[in-house]
């Protein structure tokens, strides 16, 4: 499913399994898929600026995805943020030389575009991608023109960042063409306990009602899902509001429940959050919360989803195979497919 081949140097290729979705209609990949894989050179795999999330372990669902790192680092103070093990407890965000950024994005999407690849961009996987939204605007100044030469791929702007942050998606109205918005969501009393100095639910709505409105294409995520008291009242309460106040049509909604890497739980500052993670609940992503209360969480939330007349595309992130297939077999989900390659993840990450 896949294989890295190395040599003392370190990686020389990956082998990736496209989708049909993110092939350009003129690959010819469409007539090889699913026997053959793609080739993804080294330069790819690890990369400052571009390079493919490849490392999640079997025993977590999480399709491979490309990481977009113009800038990095977070100014909001979430209690449970994995970045604070990924930069080893001085996350601040930091941008990066855009110059070099451009060659690398353009050298990037030359490539891609010679094996019939178009790619979705993460920029939000080290850092919130409008928490500094003057850094965005100059992003944007500069990619944009490059992703207008190679047609098909695009940005998306993952963020917990309100109304007051969006005004560099508003300034030009082709950018929905190249960009894409997932805003991230939780009920406000868990926003106000464990996401301080992010904007409010009410905020994130109302930027996300008006990117929607400008014709930008929207997703949401709620993750990270805390079982705080009275979690099955929030958390209706909050698709009360996505869907009845404010009249948001999602094009796919991801759903994650807390999680605790090792790393993550060492240099957290503010631990309160490790009370809902179960010591006997070891994955390849961490500590989890216990195993039956995740599928009340999923299951409870999946069914609202429904009752609100929701039919896009809903996926779980970095969950394990396990809860995959019990909520499979309630009809909950669907089967998430091939260990490794998961094809039939449609979740926040993807095209």
């Amino acid at each position: 499913m896949k294989k890295l081949t190395e040599r003392k140097m370190g990686i020389r290729e990956f082998l990736y399994f496209p989708r049909k979705e993110e092939l350009l209609e003129t690959s010819l990949l469409h007539y090889s898929m699913p026997e053959l894989p793609l080739k993804v050179p080294a330069k790819w795999v690890k990369n400052s600026f571009v390079s493919l999330f490849y490392k999640s372990p079997m025993n977590i669902v999480c399709p491979h995805f490309w990481v977009f790192k113009p800038l990095i680092g977070c100014p909001y103070q979430c209690s449970y943020c994995f970045l604070q093990g990924t930069f080893f407890g001085d996350k601040s965000p930091r941008l990066k030389d855009l110059e070099e950024m451009a060659k690398n994005l353009e050298k990037f999407l030359s490539w891609a575009t010679s094996v019939g690849l178009k790619t979705l961009l993460n920029v939000g996987e080290l850092c919130d991608s409008l928490a500094v939204p003057n850094w965005t605007a100059k992003i944007l100044k500069i990619c944009v023109p490059i992703l207008k030469k190679f047609p098909g791929n695009k940005l998306l702007l993952l963020t917990k960042a309100g109304i007051n942050n969006i005004h560099p998606l508003l300034e030009d109205s082709s950018l929905n063409e190249f960009v894409i918005m997932s805003h991230s969501l939780n009920p406000q009393p868990v926003i106000e306990r464990f996401e301080k100095g992010t904007a409010s639910l009410e905020h994130r709505l109302e930027a996300a009602k008006i990117l929607q409105e400008i014709g930008y294409e929207v997703r949401l995520r709620i993750d990270p899902i805390i079982p705080v008291d009275n979690w099955p009242i929030l958390y209706s309460e909050l698709l009360d509001a996505i869907f009845k106040r404010f009249n948001l049509k999602p094009e796919r909604i991801t759903l994650g429940s807390l999680r605790g890497l090792k790393k993550t739980l060492l240099y957290a500052k503010d631990k309160d959050w490790v009370e809902y993670l179960n010591k006997h609940e070891k994955t390849g992503w961490g500590l989890k919360i216990e195993r039956k209360l995740r599928i009340s969480l999923y299951s409870k939330i999946i069914q609202d989803l429904h009752k609100h007349g929701f039919n896009g595309h809903i996926a779980l992130c970095k969950e394990t195979p396990e809860i995959w297939m019990t909520l499979a077999s309630e009809n909950i989900l669907l089967n998430p497919g091939k260990f490794g390659i998961w094809e039939n993840v449609k979740c926040n990450c993807k095209n």
